[in-house]
């Protein structure tokens, strides 16, 4: 019943047969990203709802430059696409309404199960995380504006997503009874 090695015995079946491949894909699109203002420009005083800046109208273009233009400006967004909204008063730019970096994670393991008697099995496993060796970066720092200038790290991305470790591969014996 075997597509490959049907007619192993011995020493060959053992080698050839009890093997197992399993995969797990993963893509996500970016989280919401939600520009800030960086201080309380309205007078509201909600810290849990804290201001967005308005779009800048003499802006033009797409105000995300995505992962590409990160690396090549270090920000994911550019701030010239707010201005600071008048004191006094609310900005524009929407809650949410930009798209943070996605993320792609491929995993895969390989097993073998071998039968040592009728009660007994060592299974050799060997597992792979991250094969694409990809980055997934973490959302970008979304405060624009450091007082009335830009922020330094606006639209910085300081870190990566919890998958977006370097590629890792492990070794395991697995002795089943």
């Amino acid at each position: 019943g075997k597509a490959i090695g049907g007619g192993a015995a011995g020493w060959v079946d053992k080698l050839i047969s009890g093997w197992q491949w399993n995969g797990i894909f993963a893509a996500q699109s970016g989280f919401p990203i939600t520009p800030l203002a960086g201080s309380n420009r309205s007078g509201h005083g909600d810290v849990l709802n804290p201001d967005v800046p308005s779009r800048n109208p003499e802006f033009n273009g797409n105000p995300i430059l995505g992962v590409d233009g990160f690396k090549k400006t270090g920000r994911y967004f550019d701030p010239n696409a707010f201005s600071l909204p008048l004191a006094g008063t609310f900005g524009d730019a929407g809650r949410g309404a930009f798209r943070g970096p996605g993320l792609v994670n491929v995993d895969t393991s390989l097993f073998k199960t071998i039968p040592l008697n009728e009660r007994w099995n060592l299974q050799f496993r060997t597992e792979f995380f991250n094969v694409l060796n990809h980055a997934n970066f973490d959302t970008p720092n979304p405060v624009v504006f450091s007082g009335t200038a830009f922020s330094p790290s606006a639209g910085a991305i300081t870190g990566t997503a919890s998958t977006g470790n370097g590629r890792q591969i492990q070794f395991a014996l697995r002795l089943e009874f």
